[in-house]
């Protein structure tokens, strides 16, 4: 259809889309649509009021040039709302008009930057504002939530015409596309597609359908320019009045409303229904409480009814059992029905019955946290419920009634999880804050944003007071640390806030002070800060009276004389020894595993060399599919390089997940543009003078220009094995001493009882207790359950605990969602929690590790987890 010019200098540019059956997914078109836009010609200037659906451009560019030559000639384009049905394709008329000023609210200037992906001239306008065109004056009315925060009427007064885009509009397509020319017989169907369109998109936003008529009320309008269906050139104000009152609700209810729908598989849910409706009676007998027991052959037809009564009641409860992980589909439908401007405020909660695992209820009150209501812990029981239950339900119902009546903010367990950093710190001042997954320790008014020794989000930290020394000794010792890593450097604080005089001294073969050795793969790609690199600044160890040797190299110990040899031939004495040598990387038995070209990942100085070298590189071969394997690969990905795994076990993270776990990480790694060969080894690396591929045990070659090795480490034990007991490590007791009075080890090189962990918080712990004890005191150390997490990948992995359930005496929680490589694994053992994996959506970690540290039962943990 051509443009058509309805009024003097006035078109309507839109188009006609009688064939479309659905709109924006959830809306039913049986009479099509329109995609309307207009425009406005004054004597200097101009308008474009919105534009079409995209699809739609070219023949609305023909209508321009009908009328104007060229687009270019247009000066304002003036969007009243930017949903893409009508904005869509204002990134497009930009281009042929480039002169032209996108007019708007301030939201719907900064909606549309996002919509067109293009920087463009704008105006922003309020309400009230005009804007002149010579003859003709735009003056615009705010009409938020029209049905968008960005929407806006504008009304020009020398035409009597009003702008109002989806506001009185409808999806009815008509070929005269004036109003005034609808046939009567016609009639009927377009005012049940005005009312339909009114349900569907206003029925939300009726508040504000009265706000914006009482705003114009006193315009003189005699046309009105819809967005989608006819204009209305022929009283428009009879159209006006339908909408208000199709706003005008006037509250059926007498008294207070507590709806609860519930479903109840063994009637075990429907108990906790009466007793709580009887605890609500008993606090106030005038709350009229409506149950509706639902089930798969009723719902339809009570659906309606309990929406209805829902929309008008103060409370809500929804009961359900749990099936498959879940609460039951019926009342996931009155759940995801519920939205936060119309049942925003209202009292709700959600309570039920379960068997062997209960996520049915706190995944309910998860979805009501996320609709702005006023949500109070659920109340959920395993099975039948008990005398004492029942009572408890009973006294459930007391509580909700008292909170809905009087208005009370619910108070919600462990609040203090869900408080804003100011809230956490409302004092402003520094704190101390400790990391729960390495245990590093930093201070400043708020947590870091990621942990810079393990890399860890802002949740996993918790605020810790000063730690209290009640141990001192004025002894004059003379400590000599080697190694300055997290236990050495540990060690070194732990002695020296304990002893004032000592000696205290670090021996390190690196040239550059102790920094955090689980970010040094992120320097192959980034530019890290030294406040994010290094453990301590410089003048830290100044002020601490902790003297570094730096680039020193330990050759022998007298542990008779306590006497050490450095390679320069210099002696020194101690009166203690802490060994806190770490480990290097562990290389397999493969040959030319040295040629120019093969690397492992243990030191600033290692990435610094494989940074270069990569840099000329364009295929890279990484060795083993651990963390820091998988996070080199990722960094070298991240470089341009090609990148193939291999891997000797049959999947990825055997250890740290289980194989749907295993799998979903697999499947990223695969989407990241990474190869992987599970179950393989390397047998030989390839070239004459330099890397130029590497074999396999199943004779396949695989060409490469560099390769890393990440297989595992090995104490570093060397210089004591024939003088102190050893075995991976260096054997040490709880109090981290070895087999000799005086010497104590920590950290990579040390084994306790039988294992060498190799994890940066234990390193920390285990140094602090060194440390404190080489000058006197008397600390043990306690093994904990450690979390390992990743991230890359574009992946996010947090595990811990025991994921072991082979025997199959675990009972599981599990929850999958491979679209979105999101998945959840718990392990509970007698109702405590032991084990959990998370993956994709890591920011409920801290439930996770609180929960296994803590042996938090089943109802807890899912409660926290899934709210």
């Amino acid at each position: 259809m051509q443009s058509l010019n309805f009024k003097k200098d006035t078109y309507w540019i839109g188009s006609l889309d009688p064939k479309l059956r659905v709109f924006d997914i959830i809306m039913e078109t049986k009479f099509g649509t329109t995609y309307n836009s207009y425009l406005v010609k004054g004597s200097e200037k101009t308008v474009v009021f919105e534009t079409v659906k995209a699809k739609c451009f070219p023949e609305y560019v023909k209508k321009l040039e009908e009328i104007l030559g060229s687009p270019k000639e247009i000066d304002y384009i003036v969007v009243n709302h930017t949903e893409p049905d009508h904005a869509g394709s204002v990134e497009m008329l930009l281009e042929l008009a480039p002169h032209a000023k996108v007019v708007g609210s301030a939201n719907a200037i900064e909606f549309l930057r996002e919509i067109a992906n293009r920087e463009f001239d704008s105006i922003v306008v309020e309400h009230g504002d005009t804007l002149d065109l010579g003859n003709k004056t735009l003056k615009f009315i705010a009409a938020p939530f029209l049905h968008w925060p960005d929407s806006m009427y504008t009304y020009i007064p020398e035409d009597r015409t009003l702008v109002t885009c989806d506001s009185f509009g409808s999806h009815y397509s008509f070929d005269e596309v004036l109003l005034s020319k609808l046939p009567e017989e016609k009639r009927e169907d377009y005012m049940s597609a005005l009312l339909y369109y009114f349900t569907a998109i206003f029925g939300p936003f009726k508040g504000y359908v009265l706000e914006a008529l009482d705003k114009i009320e006193d315009f003189d309008i005699e046309t009105v320019l819809t967005g989608h269906g006819p204009i209305l050139d022929e009283n428009p104000q009879e159209i006006m009045e339908i909408y208000r009152k199709w706003s005008i609700e006037e509250n059926p209810n007498k008294n207070r409303v507590v709806v609860i729908p519930y479903v109840a598989a063994y009637g075990y849910t429907e108990q906790l229904a009466m007793e709580m409706e009887r605890g609500i009676k008993e606090y106030d007998s005038s709350i009229e409480v409506k149950k509706y027991n639902i089930n798969i052959s009723n719902y339809e037809g009570l659906k309606t009814d309990i929406m209805n009564e829902i929309y008008w009641a103060d409370g809500i409860l929804l009961g359900t059992s749990t099936i498959n992980g879940d609460a039951l589909p019926l009342i996931w439908d009155i759940a995801i029905s519920l939205n936060p401007i119309v049942h925003g405020g209202k009292y709700v909660s959600a309570f039920g019955s379960y068997g062997w695992s209960g996520e049915g209820v706190p995944n309910i009150i998860s979805r009501l946290d996320q609709l702005r209501m006023n949500v109070l812990d659920g109340y959920n029981v395993k099975f039948k419920p008990s005398k004492e239950q029942l009572e408890g339900a009973f006294e459930y119902g007391k509580l909700f009634a008292d909170t809905m009546v009087n208005k009370k903010t619910p108070v919600r367990e462990n609040a203090a999880e869900e408080m804003s950093l100011e809230e956490l710190n409302p004092s402003g001042e520094e704190k101390k804050w400790k990391c729960l997954v390495c245990g590093e320790v930093f201070d400043g008014i708020y947590p870091p944003n990621i942990c810079p020794a393990c890399g860890v989000g802002q949740e996993l930290f918790e605020m810790v007071e000063e730690e209290e020394v009640d141990f001192h000794s004025d002894a004059e010792e003379r400590i000599i640390i080697i190694g300055n890593g997290a236990a050495g450097v540990g060690a070194a604080e732990a002695a020296r806030v304990r002893n004032p005089k000592a000696h205290i001294e670090i021996l390190t073969r690196e040239d550059i002070h102790a920094y955090y050795r689980p970010v040094v793969s992120d320097c192959l790609t980034e530019e890290i800060k030294d406040e994010e690199f290094y453990l301590k600044p410089e003048m830290w160890y100044e002020d601490m009276g902790i003297k570094v040797e730096l680039g020193r190299v330990v050759n022998h110990i007298d542990v008779e004389k306590k006497k050490i040899t450095l390679l320069d031939g210099e002696v020194k004495e101690y009166t203690k020894l802490i060994l806190a040598t770490g480990a290097r990387s562990f290389v397999p038995p493969i040959a030319n595993v040295n040629m120019a070209g093969s690397f492992s990942i243990r030191t600033k100085k290692n990435v610094d060399i494989i940074k270069e070298y990569a840099k000329k590189s364009r295929k890279a071969v990484v060795v083993g599919g651990g963390v820091l394997g998988l996070e080199t690969a990722w960094e070298l990905k991240s470089m341009g390089l090609d990148v193939e795994i291999i891997e000797t076990k049959p999947r990825i993270f055997p250890r740290q997940l289980d194989e749907e776990g295993s799998k979903v990480l697999e499947e990223a790694i695969v989407k990241a543009g990474v190869k992987v060969h599970k179950n393989r080894y390397v047998v030989a690396i390839e070239g004459e003078t330099q890397v130029r591929g590497v074999k396999l045990d199943n004779d396949q070659k695989i060409s490469t220009d560099i390769v890393i090795m990440n297989t595992g480490i090995s104490s570093n034990k060397e210089m004591v094995e024939n003088k102190l007991r050893t075995n991976r490590g260096i054997v040490v007791n709880e109090r981290m001493e070895t087999s000799i009075e005086g010497i104590y080890a920590c950290g990579d090189c040390a084994e306790y009882e039988g294992k060498v962990v190799g994890l940066w918080q234990v390193a920390v712990e285990q140094g602090r207790v060194a440390g404190a004890n080489a000058v006197g005191d008397t600390l043990v150390y306690r093994d904990e359950v450690q979390p390992v997490t990743f991230s890359g990948m574009n992946l996010d992995i947090f595990s811990m605990g025991n994921i072991d359930n082979e025997r199959g005496d675990h009972q599981v929680v599990t929850q999958l969602d491979s679209r979105e490589s999101h998945y959840k694994k718990l392990y509970f053992d007698r109702d405590e929690l032991v084990g959990g994996i998370l993956i994709g959506n890591v920011e409920k970690a801290n439930v996770v590790l609180k929960g296994v540290r803590g042996k938090h039962e089943t109802s807890k943990v899912l409660k926290k987890l899934y709210r």
